[in-house]
């Protein structure tokens, strides 16, 4: 059997042990990009333990350390410096949408809980000319969540609910930050029709007090089809903006785009982009806590542990100053600086 080709026989390799506190950005800087995989690489993974160094010896570390290595080569180039700024509303931080298409009735409402909020999103309908009318679908997946962080951004930015997209499929998926091409690009343009017509319930509190919002996201959209159906333009709807302009929360735009493929990673990015800056202690989650908002589909706690630890470790690579550390107890969160890195563009 013929064996694999070491990619790093020609890199001086430093096998020089790293703390388990030690983050990817902590083992790029003292190893390097290559010197890094080549590392996780012929590293042994502890067995129950979750530090960083552990998640990167798994499948998912090439690309951790991959996209910690281009956050940290784009942040270190010379340049003039611009700010990658975006914005999305805080209850979008405690509480997604699914992962991937509801199977059943629960395309029509879907629902998560957690110990202090919950969402129900509520299937849009689609009127066909022939009067009939069927379910539009939850919005779901990476895409989806893409589409709303870049309408969120762009109507703070403007101060205005109206969003201009686009005139054609192309410059509307452009203007998102969406694939623009192939199979991929219809994909994306039914999650903004989903997204469009769909109807959201945020509650914060208990059944005995708390607040409740119920709104649709968008109030109103002027749609066009070329084969497929794509949005033009959109007015976010007023309960929603108001509560974006009074509740806004800080993200880096450029860092969302590394990770939008995975969809968890962009849930753990946001979740900290909020709780952090605000922290004023050290503050503990348990495991329990933390399956029931982020491990929605995995039914059992042992299958979630590991992904979700992957995907924190990504959400860490594109937010370097993200202080945590995950214990056999669940997840110690510290106060940190917001996610807002600074993007540096050649002068």
């Amino acid at each position: 059997m013929k064996r694999q080709k070491d990619l790093f026989t020609d890199s001086l390799l430093d096998m020089t042990p790293v703390g388990p506190e030690a983050t990817v950005h902590d083992i790029l800087k003292a190893k390097g990009r290559w010197g890094a995989a080549a590392f996780a690489s012929r590293t042994q993974a502890e067995t129950g333990r979750r530090a960083p160094v552990d998640v990167l010896t798994g499948s998912r570390g090439g690309r951790i350390i991959a996209t910690a290595a281009d956050v940290a080569e784009e942040t270190g180039a010379l340049g003039s410096v611009v700010t990658a700024a975006g914005h999305v509303y805080s209850g979008w931080c405690m509480l997604g949408l699914p992962y991937r298409r509801p199977k059943g009735e629960k395309d029509k409402i879907w629902r998560i809980s957690t110990d202090y909020a919950d969402i129900t999103v509520q299937s849009g309908t689609v009127s066909r000319d022939d009067g009939e009318a069927e379910y539009s679908g939850v919005p779901f997946g990476s895409y989806a969540r893409m589409a709303l962080i870049a309408l969120q951004s762009e109507a703070l930015e403007q101060g205005s609910r109206d969003i201009e997209l686009g005139e054609t499929a192309y410059d509307a998926l452009k203007r998102l930050g969406l694939p623009d091409g192939g199979k991929v690009a219809d994909s994306a343009l039914a999650q903004i029709e989903k997204l469009a017509r769909c109807h959201v319930s945020f509650r914060i509190g208990s059944d005995l007090r708390g607040l409740q919002i119920n709104e649709r996201l968008v109030e109103a959209f002027e749609y066009e089809t070329e084969g497929k159906t794509f949005i033009r333009r959109v007015r976010l709807s007023t309960a929603f903006f108001e509560g974006l302009r009074r509740h806004p929360v800080a993200i880096d735009r450029s860092a969302v785009q590394r990770i939008r493929n995975s969809p968890v990673a962009l849930d753990v990015y946001l979740w900290l982009s909020y709780r952090l800056p605000v922290l004023e202690r050290e503050t503990p989650i348990s495991w329990g806590a933390l399956h029931r908002q982020f491990g929605h589909g995995i039914g059992i706690m042992r299958f979630f542990k590991r992904p979700f630890a992957e995907n924190l470790e990504l959400a860490r690579s594109v937010y370097p100053a993200a202080n945590f550390t995950l214990t056999e107890h669940g997840i110690v969160l510290r106060q940190s600086p917001p996610p807002r890195r600074q993007k540096l563009i050649a002068a």
